[in-house]
């Protein structure tokens, strides 16, 4: 038997183990498939295709805030990118007459300007596009013709250097633009990198140069922080910017959360025998793996367009509208670099096929916003092909999973000739709202139809509806707790402002209050978030102090009130309610988790230490500080004891109290590692504070990893109670140990109380991230989601009276004494002034 590692060496060893394994892989991956690793299974109904998708080499993230490709071959079983033929694309791609009549796309298109941006070089794009044009009979676009121009991204001739993977999106996007706009001219502008910083400069460029379509085939997979920092790149009013949304299912990516980007999702297009002749489902599988990207965006708010349609989030929702992309319907697409002929999907398809028939519907106007053009369409149903069937995952809502009306993978639908596609004149709707009295209400919804225009008016009861198409409207004016306004009708004429205002009567509404308490013990007010199912406000929060809170809510109604705990170890009570004709109390007490026991004032009913605090400890022959960088138990940490080595080694516990105890247990985790003969441990119990023991648990020739129990009958009800682990060897290995509890494994309550307040500045501003710390316990201030508690606030459990401080970076510190009362809430604020740092 050979000694076990260290914990870093071990720890270092399994890492290169991985890594060993996964280079392995990932070098028998591109053995196969230059491209990069192939999807996920279960992605087609066909099983012949489903483990056959392989992305482009630029279709992996390599680095924070750089985009990928999202381009994706179809390729044979063994996932090699190679030309499925010499002298033309596979049989089973889609060309460009089958993407203008799957999607009824007229002759149109003269004289407008698609660009493609995309990051490194291709300099085969124009002779490649060149053979597909050619293949299918479309009209040459060449530099000598005035259609086809390739610029960098300052829109100069330093062109970056080639790049396979890259080229090969290249390629698709040159293709796809031609298939849906043969008429199109098409400008190429080629970043530095895929840097999101490059593209975006791209994408200023292309609009600088004229373009009135610029079509991003990539993305951020999840998002990043400082995206709103580079949203001023993707809006250009006049000017369709479309994104892919990306092949890794229901993520959101960027730029196609930004609110100007049309963000296009995908399909998949199949021929069948009804009137359209073709049949579109969501792109990908509930299973997950590649598919066409969706949900809602962290950190991009919720766009004015998006609030006539339910997309089941707060925010930015993705998509807006989809095309095919599957790339077992992909189109056929030559690209030299691989040679020749493949069949291409990913959304990197539908965002170039998008542009283009967005061009085919003619140069938006300067003011106008595009993305919003579908969503207001008055004949939205017959504009747009609504595609109902298929999921990326499964997440149970329209998120996820394709539906009537708008859905995350595929947005309102896909176009149905160009109508959708085409704002055309507009002008606005604007005006005020008030109460019966005059008074400015805030809040209120209006909504103008045919359109789903919506929007609420500021807190001076304002509101305007900018881009409203010509034509005529029909109002409605909903508030909660008022009466609702509808029927309203106004004219919009081009470029001007249609003025309606509107006067809201207040109905009859009662008070729902009360106090929410702990339940389990201690009954301390609990500062708790609540949420009201029929009330659509913001969520209610009880007095962090009191526990108390009210809401008006109009009469005669069923309401679910539901609330959660701010401090952590609670379960959640929703409860229903009547609201009659008057003021309701609705009083709550919320229960701790007695089974995770990680309330704030409950223990578990024993004692327990993880060796940070040793008081009362005895140790002989055992340290805690690792010298010999030993591997920790399972489940333990880097704080425990440990014996090794030769030698009779001793660790004593403090005396503990389990009277009232019936069932009580020794409870540790251990690292136990055995050399035969030669060490053996032992765990010995005293009931009289250390005069007699007696062994309860032992180890000798195997190794004992990981979480161990033993009962203690002989404890209950002891009042001194000791445990002591003793290691015996001869030139031995070690012993590890963390984690012990003695005691009973159930959840009562601490003696002490919740101490809480506000660290504010002089001038009465909050103050976040300052320390509050107490001889046991300490916490740091933080802001709130809970208006009434903007910044500063903090609470933690103490037992009795002691000195505790408080302190800012840039602060000078403040101390004094506070007396934890058992089962409330002590109140103690404190005012910091700038001075020192701590």
């Amino acid at each position: 038997m050979s000694p076990p590692l260290s914990a870093r060496r071990w720890i270092v060893a399994v890492a290169t183990l991985t890594f060993a394994l996964t280079s392995a892989a990932a070098s028998a991956i591109a053995t196969a498939a230059p491209g990069g690793n192939h999807g996920t299974a279960g992605l087609s109904a066909d099983p012949s295709v489903r483990d056959r998708y392989t992305p482009a080499g630029c279709n992996q993230r390599t680095a924070p805030r750089t985009a990928q490709c999202y381009a994706m071959v179809l390729t044979g079983a063994d996932h090699s990118l190679r030309a499925a033929a010499a002298d033309g694309p596979p049989a089973t791609a889609l060309g460009p007459a089958d993407i203008r009549d799957a999607y009824k796309l007229p002759d149109a298109g003269q004289g407008q300007t698609v660009a493609i941006v995309d990051a490194l070089g291709n300099s085969h794009a124009e002779e490649d596009l060149a053979v597909f044009r050619a293949h299918y009979g479309l009209p040459a676009c060449t530099t000598a013709n005035g259609c086809f121009r390739k610029v960098d991204q300052r829109g100069g001739t330093a062109y970056p250097p080639d790049d396979p993977g890259w080229g090969l999106e290249t390629a698709l996007d040159l293709d796809a633009v031609s298939a849906a706009c043969p008429n199109c001219h098409i400008l190429l502008v080629e970043g530095d990198t895929a840097s999101v910083d490059d593209l975006a400069a791209a994408v200023d460029t292309a609009v600088r140069l004229g373009a009135g379509f610029v079509s991003n085939s990539y993305g951020v997979p999840g998002e990043f922080g400082q995206e709103l920092e580079i949203d001023e790149h993707y809006t250009h009013p006049g000017t369709v910017i479309t994104a892919s949304t990306g092949d890794t299912g229901y993520v959101v990516n960027y730029p196609a959360s930004s609110p100007a980007v049309v963000a296009v999702g995908g399909t998949s297009l199949t021929r069948d025998d009804s009137a359209r002749g073709w049949h579109e489902a969501a792109w990908g599988s509930p299973a997950g793996g590649p598919g066409a990207g969706s949900g809602c965006s962290i950190y991009e708010p919720k766009p004015a367009y998006q609030n006539g349609v339910n997309t089941g989030c707060d925010q930015r929702a993705i998509a807006d509208l989809s095309a095919v992309a599957d790339p077992a319907t992909g189109l056929g697409v030559y690209d030299t670099t691989n040679g020749g002929w493949l069949q291409i999907g990913g959304t990197s398809l539908s965002a170039p096929l998008t542009a283009a028939m967005y061009a085919l519907a003619g140069r938006p106007a300067a003011d106008s916003d595009p993305v919003t053009f579908p969503y207001h369409d008055p004949q939205q149903a017959a504009h747009l092909f609504d595609v109902t069937d298929g999921a990326v995952a499964d997440c149970g809502t329209q998120l996820c999973q394709a539906g009537p009306g708008w859905d995350g993978p595929t947005g309102l639908g896909s176009p149905n000739g160009v109508g959708a596609l085409s704002g055309g004149p507009h002008g606005r709707i604007a005006g005020r709202v008030t109460d019966w009295d005059g008074k400015p209400l805030p809040g209120v919804t209006v909504k103008a139809d045919p359109g789903a225009y919506a929007t609420t008016t500021a807190g001076d009861g304002t509101y305007a509806i900018d881009g409203a198409l010509v034509g005529s409207y029909t109002l409605t004016f909903d508030k909660y707790g008022y009466s609702t306004v509808s029927g309203r009708q106004v004219s919009v004429a081009e470029g001007q402002t249609a003025a309606a205002d509107a006067q809201l009567r207040a109905v009859d509404s009662s008070m729902l209050a009360g106090t929410v308490v702990d339940g389990s013990g201690h009954g301390w007010p609990v500062y708790a978030r609540i949420t009201i199912d029929g009330y659509p406000g913001d969520a209610v929060y009880t007095d962090p102090f009191t526990g108390a809170y009210a809401v008006r809510l109009v009469n005669d109604r069923d309401y679910t009130v539901h609330v959660a705990a701010v401090y952590p170890g609670y379960t959640a009570d929703a409860t229903p309610v009547h609201l009659g004709g008057a003021d309701l109390r609705h009083d709550v007490r919320i229960s701790a988790d007695l089974t995770a026991c990680t309330a704030p004032g409950y223990r578990w009913n024993g004692y327990e230490t993880g060796f940070a605090n040793r008081s009362g400890w005895k140790a002989q022959g055992w340290v805690f500080d690792n010298p010999a960088d030993r591997s920790p138990p399972l489940g333990g940490d880097d704080t425990f004891a440990l014996a090794s080595g030769s030698g009779d080694a001793y660790l004593t516990s403090p005396a503990v109290n389990l009277a009232g105890q019936s069932a009580p247990e020794l409870r540790f985790d251990s690292a136990y590692y055995a050399k035969a003969a030669r060490q053996h441990a032992t765990v010995d119990l005293s009931v009289d504070n250390g005069r007699r023991w007696t062994t309860v648990w032992r180890a000798a020739d195997t190794n004992v990893l990981g979480a161990q129990t033993v009962a203690l009958p002989q404890a209950a009800g002891r009042t001194q109670v000791k445990v002591r682990f003793r290691y015996e060897a001869r030139d031995g290995w070690w012993w590890g140990v963390d984690d012990v509890f003695l005691g009973t494994h159930t959840c009562v309550p601490a003696s002490g109380g919740l101490i809480a307040g506000v660290v504010q500045n002089p001038d009465g501003s909050g103050i976040d991230n300052a320390t509050i710390a107490g001889p046991t316990s300490r916490a740091l201030s933080a802001s709130s989601d809970d208006p009434g508690l903007p910044h500063g606030f903090y609470w933690l459990f103490a037992v009795g009276t002691g000195t505790y401080t408080a302190g800012a970076q840039g602060y000078t510190t403040a101390s004094g004494p506070i007396t934890a009362a058992p089962d409330t809430v002590t109140r103690k604020d404190w005012t910091l002034t700038e001075g020192a740092a701590r």
